[in-house]
């Protein structure tokens, strides 16, 4: 068996990361589609039927994350075992349908909150998000579901991707000022539970600090969507929850299925942006 993916002592992360290199292999019992050198931080693997798949859900988490933890942490709170959540709910739904789930660790994540603040690692991102949407079958309905920061990146993305649809969960902002800067392809959808902090995320802009607009705020337009009963920042995936349920209805294209929130709230005020020159 290889041992190509053997925890290593992390590596600095580089200020301008080569592209990702797409490809499908299996590593360790793994489908693959890209990952960084031993000690490196990316890493990309597919769960589910991909390489024939009607539908694929491709998740970008938000801060904390790098391949050393993905591959270290098992169980059903890991980043995997969230994506097996979501692809048996999506097989669940669309039983007549091939479907997979992409789990894209595929930028240097912020290590903290602090950090999360810079738009810089999104921006780092985003071109190797939106290139993995075209490495994927052509003819498969492609769903991008960004939580928290992986939101942001989702957003920048999103304008030179293929994604039919794009999910922000807790969304601290699209990265973005106006709906027009991401594109006229995808449908953008937005949960976010009422008791999540991320609520109270500053939207100002200082130089590279500050993620842009929330989905929800009128600028953007997001379709908001229920979250159910899910509590705090990181229950959207919560087994049985509507927020994850949600999340397949829109991967699988069950569009008349998908719960909604209700009226979506005022805007928060924002700070006035100011933008270094």
């Amino acid at each position: 068996m290889s041992t190509a993916l053997t925890a290593a002592p992390p590596l600095p992360a580089p200020a301008y990361p080569a592209p990702l290199r797409y490809e499908l292999r299996e590593v360790d019992g793994r489908c693959l589609l890209a990952a960084d050198p031993p000690g490196g931080a990316r890493i990309v693997e597919a769960l589910g039927e991909v390489a024939t798949a009607d539908h694929i859900a491709v998740l970008v988490p938000g801060a904390g994350h790098d391949q050393e933890s993905y591959l270290r942490r098992d169980g059903p709170g890991s980043l995997r075992g969230t994506g097996l959540r979501v692809l048996r709910t999506m097989q669940q739904l669309a039983p007549r349908s091939a479907v997979a789930v992409v789990l894209w660790v595929g930028y240097h994540t912020p290590p903290g909150l602090f950090a999360a603040a810079s738009i810089l690692p999104a921006q780092a991102g985003a071109a190797d998000l939106a290139r993995l949407t075209h490495f994927l079958p052509q003819a498969a309905h492609v769903t991008l579901v960004g939580h928290s920061y992986g939101s942001t990146v989702s957003g920048l993305a999103l304008a030179a991707s293929r994604a039919a649809d794009c999910v922000a969960l807790g969304s601290p902002g699209m990265g973005v000022r106006s709906r027009a800067e991401l594109g006229t392809g995808a449908h953008l959808w937005a949960a976010q539970a009422d008791s999540d902090w991320i609520r109270f995320f500053p939207r100002t802009r200082l130089g590279p600090y500050g993620l842009g607009r929330a989905p929800l705020h009128p600028a953007i337009g997001a379709t908001r969507v229920s979250a159910g009963t899910v509590v705090g920042h990181t229950s959207y995936y919560d087994p049985g929850s509507e927020s994850l349920r949600n999340v397949a209805r829109i991967a699988v294209g069950r569009y008349d299925e998908v719960t909604s929130a209700g009226t979506v709230p005022a805007a928060p005020v924002e700070l006035e942006e100011r933008v270094a020159a």
